[in-house]
């Protein structure tokens, strides 16, 4: 099941292949020059997806207003994609392990005792977590229901807004996390704006995407309706760059699924140079794109199947833990105690 407001596009112009003037400009380049890639989303819904000619930016063009995508998450995205208003016991045991494993990202870059602001913190995992620590956590979740769960199971702060509702102080923390949110948003450049402003001198933001250069998703399958932007490391650098915040990290994983970068705010921005950042990514980024449309379900199959392997042992894992555990609190402890 999939939701309406993701669906805006009117069927014009959607031949794979052909040059559009995007409805909506790139948020890098300004530009509205772009090529058609997709026009059908993962589940076989009209979805028309669009690569900047720009700056190599892939994204999803009519994108839906900000009120639309507010009110989505507000409401629906966790009931369509989760089946349930709360977390499942298995979500928990899944959360927790991911908690850890993002905790650890904070622990090898920012000082203990630092605030910190999770964006997007879901059920409050990693909220939980980083303040067993040591570090002063707060988080921004849109889900009224996901908010109150994670107040009421971990004690956790949690605003009940989205990023770009909330009235964050200018240079007010030490570090800002957000894990798969970006992507979400209408507007990622003001996002990253806005986490800059909000960031200390020498603060760091920690974000993870998925990358759209992915190995191991087959090319039907990257156009996840809710994932309006589609990054890889040179957008990504690019954003930062506009942002006023300098990469420290940029990296993928071993199969591309997903950009990770840390991001630091300098004293001084550094000057605007997004031209150069993304000079042949255009290109790049087209013709790798255009192959796996072609021949991608050829490669890698083998590291699929095992993706799916790992993803069914995973899930029995998850299903163990949750049943053996009847507290949220002590199975997310239970669950860092058996990571560490």
């Amino acid at each position: 099941m999939v939701h309406r407001v993701f669906h805006a596009w009117n069927g014009n112009d959607g031949a794979i292949g052909t040059d559009v003037v995007a409805t909506s400009p790139c948020p890098i380049s300004g530009d509205r020059a772009a090529v058609v890639i997709s026009n059908r989303d993962r589940y076989g819904y009209p979805l028309r997806t669009v690569i900047s000619k720009a700056s190599g930016l892939v994204y999803v063009d009519p994108r839906p207003t900000n009120e639309d995508l507010d009110d989505f998450y507000r409401h629906s995205y966790r009931r369509i994609y989760k089946s349930s208003q709360v977390p499942k016991w298995k979500h928990t045991a899944r959360a927790a392990m991911i908690a850890s494993q993002r905790a650890e990202k904070l622990v090898a870059n920012v000082l203990k005792g630092a605030s910190v602001l999770d964006i997007g913190t879901g059920s409050g995992e990693l909220l939980y977590v980083g303040k067993k620590l040591g570090y002063q956590m707060q988080g921004l979740e849109v889900d009224e229901s996901y908010a109150q769960f994670g107040r009421a199971n971990y004690g956790a702060r949690i605003w009940n807004t989205s990023l770009r509702e909330a009235e964050l102080a200018p240079e007010s923390f030490d570090a800002i996390t957000t894990f798969h949110v970006l992507e979400h948003l209408a507007d990622p450049l003001a996002a990253m704006q806005k986490m800059a402003r909000a960031l200390k001198v020498g603060g760091v933001v920690l974000l993870e995407v998925p990358n759209v250069e992915s190995l191991d998703s087959r090319f039907s399958q990257k156009w996840h309706p809710g994932h309006l932007f589609h990054f890889n490391l040179v957008t990504m650098a690019a954003l930062a760059n506009l942002s006023g915040l300098q990469p420290v990290v940029l990296a993928t994983c071993g199969g591309r699924n997903h950009t990770e970068a840390m991001l630091i705010k300098p004293e001084q921005p550094p000057p605007v140079d997004w031209q150069s950042i993304v000079a042949g990514n255009f290109e790049q980024t087209w013709e790798l794109l255009r192959y796996q449309a072609q021949w991608g379900w050829l490669d890698n199959w083998h590291k699929r199947i095992d993706r799916t392997r790992a993803k069914f042992a995973r899930s029995v894992r998850e299903w163990f833990s949750a049943l053996s555990e009847p507290n949220r609190r002590r199975l997310v402890d239970k669950v860092l105690k058996k990571r560490a």
